[in-house]
């Protein structure tokens, strides 16, 4: 139960709620406490907002089809998809009881804010248990528009984290709770008076908190830390139901459907564009709207398609096209695209975005009248249409978005001049680029003022990116005092392009650090390859790929790297294009026999597309690989999470420096995955500070004329979080989380008696993992040492003040202790108790020195000799609490205990001390103390010639721990009836004295503690 401080806190936010602003708002229902008083109040609302369509209030039978159509949503997409309906119009189909057949409007989009829209809030709403063995609930506040719960908003008092909030919500959805009325529920909201975050309501599995956004303030993106604050710029209506629906992206991806809500940082771009469009005359202004420069990895795909979308329904609108910089681009947007289209796949319709698959289709699509007013084409493509003879200018309104604007303002590349023919062709469009880094001042010149910055820094300090670590090796020694020409490889070849040393070196140092840098092969690699002098870098780059089979050929399997190359084939008739077609085919043959594939060079783009599945752990046989050599491919536009390093042998600069960086940091797991890896093979003084200059202009726009020295440009990027802290500090940091914990659990021997201390270790243990994680994937220290906690543990107990034997029992049994409280505490299963621990040295149970101490203390007890056996059964505890199989733990634990307490004796002693025995022994005692719990809960219970033991067993086996899962079939039903006429004078004389009423409830009670105890030990 909430205390008194957390209810006022609850209640004067829906007080808040109801006023803001001075302005009446949610209107609050007190009186509706539970689901049957909420589907009272929405049938009230359907029946007003439908008068023209009923004579009279829904009969239960006509009201029960519009629940059965709403309880049957069965995720948050299919819920979005209700929400928005058909072109904005959500309704249900109902046949009345005087035959009449109607549709009945639940939701119209545009009603927003006013109309018939009905906005109520509601608190503590009474949730039954929808699992078995699962707790009644308790709703904190529920937003309700039109009647059904949109936003749900769980609160905590000060000093508390946003955190249990988002524990709180997870464990509802595991319980099932978002269900019938509340299946609608599309954005989850913790809040405490300091912090706010929101979040889209999402199925279990792809439950993640790196997903829970604060809101920031439009002028300087800082996070809006009062609640007040929150209510005013995210509560208020119409900006609530705006979030919930206008700002909402469907993501109907195969087999990953999803909605998304929209950051901040996305609605406030959105909206500018919007207003722009909306004030823009085609006929007389220069079509120059502007530019979103949003940092790579920071959901521009999502922006500029809901930026289309919207576009698209303006009335001064005619068609939208989406201009991709590069033809493969094409197909990939286009899908995204249409996997976002709220229309697409609902009701069997196709929805509004189409592709295009050559200049004829493209031309028919711009030429013809057709529902698809949103088209995704390349740049390329685009100009040779409006260049053809053919060609007739379009008297529609045409709104531009460019995709990777920087690239569009003519750089050298293939594309440049391309966007000036457009516009020359079609001079009353109108146009907005999106980049992630824009040039300066070209990006401006092309498509106007700036209209939405959200930097790097930014964007890593939301945790919506990550920052990086990044290394500058050494492998040759470089020529001395270089020119900025020798290095510049778009200019000219130097000695690392030739040189076979460097090769092996490099390889070497991806082998030597791979566990290090991949997170113990968590996470994947791809390392680019460039030579200088306008010559191929194919060959160089399979000279890294040769090198790399080389290698793993002399290595056992478990150390391999699963390797592949990827270029494309050479089309130009030039001197290359033989040499570099037969590596290409050699690569892809080298890739079939490693995984199955039967592509040739009549498929290389099936290659290539499988190859990135591969790479961004998209696959659906799971097997993945751990590092591709590219060129110039995936260094944009390729996004995997589960893709932590780049290693570059080449020279970029500037924006492309931070594309190719970026490809690391996009988020995963914040304690397995803290940043992106990078390292720099080439030139390391030189590159640090291209690096550093690029980090500092593209984090500040003010900044990209500043001309800083390589300490300042340092300072700054360390500061803002873009690079990675020194390993010292991280190590400083570690210590000081550890002595901490020491002194709370007595030298790591208890945990502290205290709740509030026992909160404090588990947010230290939290701590520790985070550091403890960023620590193990440095390769060397700040002087340069190199640091490994895979090859020299030992150097880190030193270094961090902790032993061996501490840690084990600090991040075994103490962490394992604690998470068993919480659990409990929490009514959840140990499972969900957020707290996977990070160890210094990979701890594992030794099952041979086990099963040597469970030998011993048999013998021990054997013999009568209790104390040493008791010394004996610790040893034993530590042992099996170093394994995080929650279930292996239940039943060693379980039969040791059976052994102690002389439950269990062995055939023969000593005890067998092989390990294949000692199995056999814990199956045949579980077995044994199953049939003998059975049997005597049997006699107890006057069952004799009721249920035979075998059968009995049989329905536990069915049971999950915990729950209350044995009588969807009325199976205990049937055991109890089939007892009532004997169990009075055969079952024990406690249970026999029990009336029928009593007998059953008791029984149900035992029934379950009896199915947990065999289900514990099993």
């Amino acid at each position: 139960m909430k205390d008194k401080s957390e209810l006022a806190f609850e209640q004067e936010v829906v007080d808040y709620l109801t006023h803001i602003g001075g302005v009446k708002q949610w209107e609050y229902r007190s009186e509706i406490k539970t689901t049957e008083q909420l589907w009272e109040n929405f049938k009230a609302i359907i029946e007003r907002h439908n008068q023209a369509r009923l004579e009279r209030p829904l009969s239960v039978t006509e009201f029960n089809q519009v629940k059965k159509v709403i309880a049957a949503i069965s995720s948050p997409y299919q819920a979005g998809q209700f929400l928005y309906g058909v072109n904005g119009v959500s309704e249900v189909e109902v046949d009345l009881d005087d035959g009449r057949h109607v549709f009945l409007t639940i939701f119209d989009q545009a009603q927003v804010g006013g109309g018939t829209t009905s906005y109520q809030v509601v608190n503590q709403i009474e949730r039954k248990k929808v699992v078995d063995g699962k707790p009644n609930r308790r709703f904190d506040v529920t937003l309700l528009i039109n009647g059904l719960p949109i936003i749900q908003i769980e609160l905590k008092k000060a000093l508390h984290s946003t955190n249990e909030s988002l524990n709180q919500m997870e464990q509802y959805i595991a319980e099932k709770q978002y269900s019938d009325i509340f299946s609608t529920v599309q954005i989850l909201i913790a809040m405490t008076p300091y912090e706010i975050k929101y979040m889209a309501n999402t199925k279990l599995e792809n439950f993640n908190r790196a997903f829970a956004f604060n809101w920031q303030n439009e002028e300087n993106a800082q996070p809006v830390r009062s609640w007040k604050t929150f209510a005013d710029k995210v509560l208020s209506i119409p900006m609530a139901h705006d979030l919930s629906t206008r700002y909402m992206v469907l993501d109907g991806t195969k087999n990953k459907e999803s909605i998304k809500v929209m950051r901040p940082y996305q609605v406030y771009a959105t909206k500018r564009v919007l207003d722009k469009v909306q004030k823009f005359k085609f006929n007389f202004d220069d079509g120059k709207l502007g530019y979103i420069w949003h940092t790579t990895g920071s959901g521009k795909t999502i922006t500029s398609f809901k930026t289309a979308w919207l576009a698209s329904r303006l009335s001064n609108v005619d068609k939208v096209i989406f201009l991709v910089d590069r033809i493969a681009l094409t197909n990939q947007t286009a899908d995204a695209y249409r996997a976002y289209d709220p229309v697409a796949g609902f009701e069997g319709k196709t929805g509004i975005v189409s592709d295009t698959a050559n200049i004829s289709d493209l031309q028919r699509q711009l030429t013809k009248k057709s529902d698809k007013n949103i088209i995704v084409t390349s740049i390329q493509k685009m100009s040779r249409y409006v260049t053809r003879e053919d060609f007739k200018p379009l008297g529609d309104h045409i709104l531009f978005i460019v995709d990777e604007a920087h690239r569009s303002t003519g750089d050298g590349l293939s594309n440049e001049g391309m966007l000036e023919n457009i516009r020359a062709a079609i001079p009353s469009s109108a146009w907005v680029g999106y980049t992630g880094t824009p040039k300066f001042p070209e990006t401006r010149e092309i498509f106007g003022d700036i209209l939405h910055a959200y930097t790097i820094k930014e964007a890593i300090a939301d945790r919506n990116v990550l920052g990086f670590n990044v290394e500058f090796k050494e492998t040759i020694t470089p020529p001395e005092n270089p020119t900025a020409e020798e290095i510049d490889d778009q200019l000219r070849g130097s000695v690392y392009d030739t040189s076979p040393e460097h090769v092996n070196l490099v390889v070497e140092d991806i082998f030597k650090h791979w566990k290090e840098r991949s997170n113990n092969r968590k996470y994947n690699a791809l390392f680019t390859v460039h030579v200088g002098g306008n010559k191929a870098s194919t060959p160089r780059a399979m000279e890294y790929f040769d090198a790399f089979v080389r290698e793993n050929a002399k290595r056992p399997e478990e150390e391999r790297l699963k390797v592949a190359v990827s270029f494309s084939a050479d089309t130009t008739n030039g001197n290359n294009q033989l040499k570099t077609n037969e590596n290409l085919h050699r690569a892809i043959k080298h890739y079939n026999q490693l995984f199955g594939e039967d592509f040739d060079m009549t498929n290389v783009r099936g290659y290539t597309d499988n190859l990135a599945r591969r790479l961004n752990k998209t696959a659906d046989d799971r097997n993945y690989l751990d590092l591709v050599i590219v060129i110039d491919q995936l260094l944009t536009g390729f996004d995997a999470p589960e893709l932590n390093t780049l290693y570059i042998d080449r020279t970029l600069k500037g924006g492309n420096l931070i594309q190719a960086y970026s490809r690391t940091n996009r988020m995963h797991n914040l304690t397995d995955k803290p940043w992106g890896n990078v390292v720099n093979y080439r030139w390391p003084e030189q590159n640090e500070f291209e690096m550093n200059e690029a980090f500092a202009i593209y984090s500040n726009r003010s900044s990209a004329d500043e001309q800083l020295s390589l300490d300042d440009y340092k300072r700054k990027n360390r500061d803002s979080g873009i690079l990675s802290k020194a390993f010292s500090e991280v190590e400083t940091e570690l210590k000081e989380v550890i002595k901490k914990l020491g002194k709370l659990t007595e030298g790591f021997v208890q945990v502290p008696p205290s709740e509030k201390a026992q909160e404090e270790v588990f947010e230290g243990l939290k701590d520790y993992n985070r550091l403890l994680s960023q620590l193990k994937q440095y390769t060397k220290d700040d002087e340069g040492t190199p640091v490994s906690a895979y090859e020299e543990p030992e150097a880190f107990y030193q270094r961090l003040g902790i032993s061996e034997d501490e840690e084990v029992l600090l991040t075994t049994v103490i962490a394992g202790d604690l998470k068993e409280r919480r659990a409990k505490h929490e009514e959840i299963d140990i499972s969900q108790v957020d707290l996977a621990m990070v160890h210094i040295h990979e701890v594992k149970i030794n099952y041979d020195y086990l099963v040597e101490l469970i030998a011993k203390m048999a013998d021990e007890i054997h013999a009568n000799q209790m104390d040493e056996a008791a010394n004996t059964r610790q040893e034993i505890d530590l042992e099996i609490a170093k394994s995080d199989n929650e279930k292996e733990k239940n039943k060693v634990r379980h039969f040791v205990s059976q052994i102690f307490t002389k439950a269990y004796v062995f055939d023969h002693y000593p005890a067998p001390t092989d390990t294949e025995k000692m199995n056999e022994a814990m199956e045949r005692a579980q077995r044994d103390n199953n049939i003998q719990l059975i049997t005597n809960f049997i006699r107890t219970w006057g069952l004799d010639n009721s249920i035979m033991p075998k059968d009995l067993g049989k329905l536990i086996k069915k049971h999950q721990y915990g729950l209350e899962d044995m009588d969807k079939q009325g199976e205990l039903i049937a055991i109890m009836n089939n007892a009532r006429a004997d169990y009075p004078s055969i079952a024990a004389q406690e249970v026999a004295s029990l009336n029928w009423l009593r007998y059953r409830s008791a029984f149900r009670k035992a029934f379950y503690d009896l199915a947990d105890e065999i289900k514990k030990g099993e």
